[in-house]
């Protein structure tokens, strides 16, 4: 336990993690050690300039197989369609064991089925693997996955010059038989998830799953920008690797020693690439984002590529090739399954493969024809590939940039949308959550009158009537001034012609609850005649509360931009209740279209945001103490509950003043549902899209930090109490509230 919460691993996901560790540790030593036997076996077989040859086969072939594939995952279980492939893939090489060293025919044989299996391994492993992650799981946890397939790397690496100076070549074949059978253990344990029946065209051919998966693909923005940026790693990746290996061939000569320099490059890099995950991708992935991690490899590749262009050495081949290989077994690919997860799951299934394998196989063999074309047929120097590269390079790092934005904007949509449960989801979450879709409908009077942290009663004067005065002689404005109820509402009822000389009275009456909505009506059909009179109560802060909580209800349905400056104004109100009321109004001037304030709004809106967040951080800090504490005592735990709940309502209201407001709402709701798929939607949106300073006061109670993490960042009971009573927050200022939370404390303590 103590080891899973230093990797940040919830103990619900010590089990898949585990599993998933050692299914990609197989699956990379698999890939190692396979390429490593047929890269050997295949450069002392034929010369190394008709190596483009067998890999544009390869991409060739793999269309049908990476066709079937799909056709195969749109069918059946995820687990079920890989453990067929681990299973084909050893009746494969135990075939080809005994003539893979005395046929050239069986030496292709062997290239081909391994470079095919290897591409339907890895991507399925990482098409089951995704599924037990919502997106914050997997930023926290693939790059540790990742680390499972870098040991591999690195010990299998390390281990084949041993091995081959021990055995013949051909009898390291039966290990790679023997790592495909540990596979299948790991993955035959992992726990079963709960699916949806097949698709609808489970019964299309294989050709129709590639054309499915490139549609798909092409439709979707997303899934464009990451097969752009396979296409280029890829081709970026084959280019660098033939000048690595026509240095490497013309520097060594027998099997044996091209098996052990192979086996220690991939050996060296495989640690490099550990030492990235443990000590570098997290950090990078979280702090830099998206874009920025994206963007290491290409400018890495592009700063290598111009010294192999001026320096030509096996060295310098070997320097640049080890990057690549190392950042793309680590950083690269961390950031670029990353990417994968917020796609529904469906989706996923029919893309995925078909870009880790169809995309990639086509990558390869459109570097493998730039070779051809410059290095086999004219016989050019192999070094001005670079040239190549780097172009390759330049653009990728654009398309970094771009996936940055394009992820954000895939998160928010995926919010909207209702995450993995599609838009049904949304309507059943709409039902059952605090905040409501309009971000407006919420008995704020009854919720604080229940905790007692607001007055809720008018005053007597103003129950008891507005006494007209001896000026008022017009007949309307003393029946306005009666005391009957029945009387006023009649007088509002056949009042046609209000004048300034009403408004007065009429503002009156909105302390008085049987009256206050006809009187809205009236004061929000006078529209912009009312609006001075009515901006200088809302912000008279020694005026009645009553009165002054309920005239942001008129300015939301009537009044220009002077309504809108005088909600903005009440935005830094000293009660709590103009404050929200002032926003809810805002939201709902926004929906109707009604005039905005000429003023920079979205600058006043966060500069309110940061000062709210600060303002209630107490308030969260206090109700998160008492939850961790279980704490029984109604009245201290109500007050803390209610109050905390209202103030991060008012807190995402306003969010959706200055973002998408359709994805605020979505994100309050998956931040206060059990859904940890649309809990992890709702966190990356916010974290893409808060600035830095409002998310590090906000997540310490909305995200998803540790339990030590969050325990550092809230302070002691005492002091969080302290500063709620110097602030003059209602929460606890009464000494009946204050002496409540001491008996409780004290309790506690002893």
């Amino acid at each position: 336990m103590r080891l899973s919460a230093w990797l940040n691993v919830r103990p619900e996901e010590v089990r898949p993690v585990t599993l998933s560790f050692w299914g990609a540790f197989l699956v990379i030593a698999f890939l190692v050690l396979a390429r490593s036997l047929r890269e050997a076996l295949y450069l002392t077989t034929f010369p190394v300039e008709s190596l483009p040859y067998v890999t544009i086969a390869v991409a060739v072939l793999s269309i049908p197989t990476v066709g079937l594939f799909v056709r195969q995952l749109s069918h059946h279980e995820p687990r079920r369609v890989l453990r067929a492939v681990v299973v084909g893939l050893g009746v494969g090489l135990a075939a080809l064991w005994p003539v893979a060293a005395r046929l050239e025919a069986a030496v292709v044989a062997f290239y081909l089925w391994t470079a095919l299996g290897t591409l339907l391994l890895t991507s399925g492993f990482w098409v089951v693997t995704a599924d037990y992650f919502p997106v914050r799981g997997a930023k926290r946890v693939f790059g540790l996955i990742a680390t499972g397939g870098t040991a591999g790397a690195m010990i299998m690496g390390n281990s084949i010059s041993w091995l081959t100076s021990r055995f013949e070549m051909t009898l390291l074949i039966p290990g790679l038989i023997i790592l495909l059978v540990l596979f299948l253990l790991p993955l035959s344990i992992l726990p079963k998830l709960e699916r949806a029946g097949p698709d609808s065209g489970a019964g299309e051919r294989s050709g129709s799953a590639i054309r499915e998966g490139l549609s798909l693909v092409r439709r979707t923005p997303h899934l464009r920008t990451i097969t752009l940026i396979v296409l280029c790693a890829t081709m970026a990746s084959v280019l660098v690797d033939y000048q690595f290996k026509e240095l490497a061939r013309a520097t060594l000569t027998t099997k044996e020693e091209l098996a052990s320099f192979f086996g220690a490059f991939y050996g060296w890099t495989g640690a490099i690439s550990l030492m990235i995950q443990l000590l570098i991708a997290g950090s990078v992935l979280t702090r830099a984002g998206i874009a920025a991690t994206m963007a290491v490899l290409p400018m890495i590749l592009l700063f290598g590529s111009a010294g192999l262009l001026l320096i030509p050495s096996l060295l310098i081949g070997t320097l640049v090739r080890g990057a690549d290989n190392s950042l793309r077994k680590s950083l690269h690919r961390s950031v670029l399954e990353v990417l994968y997860v917020p796609i529904p799951s469906v989706l996923r299934r029919k893309t995925k493969t078909f870009i880790d394998s169809v995309v990639d196989a086509g990558a390869e063999g459109l570097g493998a024809v730039i070779v051809f074309l410059w290095v086999t047929l004219p016989g050019l120097p192999s070094r001005y590939l670079s040239i190549f590269v780097m172009v390759i390079s330049a653009y990728f790092i654009y398309l970094s940039r771009r996936m940055g934005r394009r992820y954000a904007t895939t998160i928010t949509d995926q919010l909207i949308e209702g995450g993995v449960g599609g838009p049904e989801a949304v309507a059943r979450l709409d039902q059952s959550l605090l905040m409501s879709a309009t971000f407006t409908e919420v008995d704020l009077r009854s919720a604080l009158g229940r905790m007692g942290a607001e007055p809720v009663a008018a005053s007597a004067a103003a129950d008891a009537g507005v006494e007209a005065g001896a000026d008022m002689a017009v007949d309307l404005l003393q029946r306005l001034g009666s005391s009957s109820p029945v009387e006023v509402g009649a007088a509002l009822a056949e009042g046609t012609t209000w004048t300034e000389a009403h408004l007065p009275v009429l503002t009156r009456l909105l302390a008085r609850d049987a009256l206050r909505q006809q009187a809205i009506s009236v004061l929000a059909e006078m529209g912009d005649g009312a609006t001075p009179y009515l901006a200088a109560e809302l912000g008279d802060e020694t005026g009645d509360f009553v009165i002054r909580r309920r005239i942001p209800r008129v300015f939301a349905q009537a009044g220009g931009t002077d309504a809108d400056d005088a909600l903005l104004d009440a935005l830094s109100a000293g009660r709590f209740e103009i404050r929200y009321r002032a926003a809810s109004a805002l939201v709902s001037r926004r929906r109707s279209g009604v005039p905005e304030s000429e003023r920079d709004a979205e600058e006043i809106i966060w500069d309110t945001i940061r000062r709210e967040v600060g303002r209630d951080r107490p308030v969260w800090e206090l109700q998160r103490l008492l939850d961790d504490w279980g704490a029984e005592d109604d009245l201290v735990a109500r007050h803390a509950e209610v109050r905390g709940d209202l103030s991060l309502k008012h807190t995402f209201r306003l969010l959706s003043l200055v973002l998408d407001p359709d994805a605020v709402r979505a994100a309050y709701q998956g931040i206060t549902s059990e859904d940890e798929r649309l809990l992890s939607l709702a966190l990356e949106y916010l974290e893409q899209a808060l600035p830095k300073d409002i998310r590090e006061q906000l997540w310490p109670f909305i995200g998803d930090l540790t339990e030590r993490q969050r325990s550092r960042a809230i302070r002691s009971i005492e002091v969080v109490v302290e500063e709620l009573v110097e602030t003059g927050a209602t929460l606890f200022a009464s000494a009946e509230k204050r002496e409540a939370l001491r008996r409780m404390i004290e309790k506690k303590d002893s």
